[in-house]
């Protein structure tokens, strides 16, 4: 998908995965390694945030494939309490880490926002439904992450 990204001038992508969630900033196609860092908002937080909660508020012990199964589809078994439950605290997630992304001076509504990994797949609809991304374009391809670090490598080290 690279070539769609190279006639802008501004592409930030973000890659959600278990324990952080990396951002890298490219411009015109080239990555700007001085925007790029590791946060501390994986997926494996919200899973410990849920767990909790629904143990506190109801007594339940939910594991990951719960919370995956009421998140990538609304498919439960649960009581709709807590169906809401876990759809809010992963809105609120997805709030949290895009006011991370902006106080960092990382405009999400201007640009392009390309969210890649596993957390991201998850996460999608609360993306799309916090408002806070303009532009966002979603790679579905769980090794997209892999795949891009390495044509990042070879256009970096094919001048060379």
């Amino acid at each position: 998908m690279m070539d769609r990204l190279l006639d802008k001038p501004r592409v930030l992508i973000v890659d959600i995965g278990g324990f952080t969630a990396d951002y890298l900033m490219m411009r015109s196609g080239r990555a700007d390694l001085s925007i790029c860092d590791s946060l501390e908002n994986g997926v494996i937080l919200l899973y410990n945030r849920i767990r909790t909660k629904a143990n506190s508020e109801f007594d339940i012990l939910l594991e990951e494939t719960d919370i995956d199964g009421i998140l990538k589809d609304g498919e439960s078994t649960y009581a709709p309490k807590v169906s809401s439950l876990v759809e809010k605290l992963a809105q609120d997630f997805v709030n949290d880490l895009a006011n991370s992304l902006r106080e960092r001076m990382l405009d999400l509504m201007s640009g392009m926002v390309v969210f890649v990994g596993g957390g991201a797949i998850l996460l999608r609809r609360q993306i799309e439904a916090s408002g806070k991304v303009g532009n966002a374009l979603f790679v579905e391809d769980i090794n997209a992450n892999a795949k891009g670090y390495e044509f990042l490598y070879k256009m970096e080290t094919a001048g060379r």
